[in-house]
């Protein structure tokens, strides 16, 4: 899960990742394990902060047999606003996922870059988004829209078709070479696959 400055800001790091976590994805329940493999880290290190945020009435507990599972409250007078910032902070790549599953095979990879990629970005940074595939920007433009208005900051993608991506790296573009030379964070494919377009 990528970290927001802003986030490390208000809370701390685990405590900002369990709300991300619950708070981003509201219908679903999780028990203490798979929320600890979840955030890759040991159970006993949640549990006393599940316990204070179920406490200040930000998530619910229910006990199903011998385990507890957690949730966020949606009935919380704060749960939007607190889903809104997550959104714009630590949301923005399952956002984006969602938006690009949509295209299916058509979008081969998508990335973020820059210094969103970097976690240097402040609130007002564009969200600088690689995408390689048989897609056309008019095409992309409605699904990104709603990108921005959820998470509150301009997309600025740039687009290629798998063919004109393999020929620019080939010939070592000056702008690829340094993109693909900095962070990235992966919204479809990965490190394999991009090598593969890549050729």
């Amino acid at each position: 899960m990528r970290s927001s400055p802003i986030l490390e800001a208000l809370f701390p790091d685990i405590r900002s990742k369990i709300l991300a976590v619950l708070l981003l994805q509201p219908e679903k329940r999780w028990y203490l394990t798979e929320l600890a493999s979840r955030l890759e880290t040991q159970p006993s290190s949640l549990q006393r902060e599940v316990e204070a945020l179920s406490k200040a009435g930000l998530l619910e507990q229910t006990k199903d047999g011998r385990r507890v599972y957690f949730k966020a409250d949606t009935n919380s007078p704060v749960f939007s606003d607190l889903r809104g910032l997550l959104e714009k902070t630590v949301g923005l790549v399952p956002i984006l996922k969602q938006e690009m599953d949509a295209f299916g095979e058509r979008i081969q990879l998508a990335f973020i870059y820059g210094s969103t990629a970097r976690s240097e970005e402040s609130s007002e940074s564009d969200v600088d988004l690689m995408i390689v595939g048989d897609v056309g920007l008019a095409d992309l433009v409605p699904s990104l829209r709603r990108a921005e208005q959820r998470f509150g900051r301009p997309v600025n993608p740039t687009v290629y078709s798998s063919k004109e991506f393999k020929a620019k790296t080939k010939n070592h573009d000056h702008f690829l070479a340094t993109v693909l030379r900095g962070a990235k964070e992966f919204v479809k494919g990965n490190d394999g696959e991009l090598a593969t377009v890549a050729g």
